[in-house]
């Protein structure tokens, strides 16, 4: 693939600039050392809270990605 410049880029549609988003994030990205903020981590227990208690359904990842990528 040739080198891209940014107006090129931008000049994509939107379903391409995320698949390349994504895998620019993946590829920068070290989720074991990343910072996680304290507000994230909040919510992450708030919402871990109301799975336990059964209080939300979980959507498994495929399915997730899915509806993410055919908006």
């Amino acid at each position: 693939m040739p080198t891209a410049t940014i107006d090129s880029l931008l000049r994509l549609p939107k379903k391409r600039k995320m698949e390349i988003a994504e895998r620019l994030w993946l590829s920068a990205v070290d989720e074991r050392t990343a910072a996680v903020p304290a507000a994230h981590k909040k919510i992450i227990a708030s919402r871990l809270a109301d799975y336990r208690a059964g209080q939300s359904i979980p959507v498994p990842h495929a399915e997730l990605m899915r509806q993410l990528r055919a908006k």
